[in-house]
Parts: C-alpha cells; sequence; structure tokens
C-alpha cells in the first residue's frame, strides 16, 4: 500500500515538475543600421516583408500582412545607436528593407535575407548604400 502510494505521489511529481520547466520558444531579430563609414544611423525606416522562399520567388508578396506578436506592422524607425527589435512567434525567413531619404531627396536604401533561430536574438547588420551605387534601385523608399 505504502509503495502503490509513494509510485503514484513520484508520478504526478515528475508530471508537475516536467510541466513546469516548459519554456515557449523566442524568436528575436535586431536590425543594425550602418553608413559607410561604419557609424550607426538613425531615422531609417526599416520594414519586414513577406518572401515565398519554397517557390524560389524572393519578390515581395503582395497583401501579405505580418505582424509581431502585439499585431503591429513590421515597420520601425531606427533609434540613436541604429537598432530596431522585432518579435516573432514562429521560425522564418525574413527580407529586410531599409530605407534612408537624405536632405536632397536622395535615397539611400539596402536589403538583406535573415534566417530566424529559436531561442536566439538574431543580429543583422546593414549598411546603406546610396542610390546610385546599388545593383538595384530603390523602389520600396518610395512607396
Amino acid at each position: 500500500m505504502f509503495r502503490e502510494n509513494l509510485c503514484k505521489f513520484l508520478l504526478v511529481f515528475i508530471l508537475c515538475f516536467s510541466a513546469q520547466c516548459y519554456k515557449a520558444p523566442f524568436f528575436e531579430l535586431t536590425i543594425k543600421v550602418v553608413d559607410q563609414d561604419l557609424d550607426p544611423v538613425k531615422n531609417v525606416s526599416v520594414q519586414i516583408v513577406a518572401t515565398d522562399v519554397e517557390a524560389g520567388n524572393l519578390d515581395i508578396i503582395e497583401d501579405a500582412d505580418l505582424t509581431d506578436l502585439d499585431g503591429n506592422d513590421l515597420v520601425c524607425e531606427t533609434n540613436g545607436s541604429g537598432e530596431c527589435q522585432f518579435s516573432f512567434e514562429k521560425k522564418a525567413f525574413l527580407t529586410v528593407l531599409a530605407c534612408f531619404n537624405t536632405d536632397n531627396n536622395n535615397a539611400m536604401c539596402q536589403e538583406t535575407y535573415v534566417y530566424l533561430k529559436e531561442d536566439e536574438n538574431v543580429i543583422s547588420t546593414i549598411m546603406l548604400v546610396e542610390y546610385d551605387q546599388n545593383d538595384y534601385n530603390c523602389s520600396y523608399c518610395t512607396e
């Protein structure tokens, strides 16, 4: 009788202990934006957009409403240290677009692709490049 009750108690104790140890995974992304002198750039518009990686199509998917955990759009202005932070609930492959319009209306931009990792803050550094030195245009900066 004692042994049977002890086994039940241990089973319940182990189940309760193991249930309390579960920790939901997090997926964090920090984007750092720098200029060509590697100095941080503030007030840069950083946007996360959806692309179809499985189909091999890295063009932006129109009308794909991506939001963060709080339901906010995935757009951010960099802070004084040139950083933006985002949080996600699932692993994803993301396209990051960075735009900065200078005083004389010349756009500086850059884009990159980032793969989120479980329980890790992925840090990606983007160097802004002037419009005339880019291999592609900054059309997403004017949208």
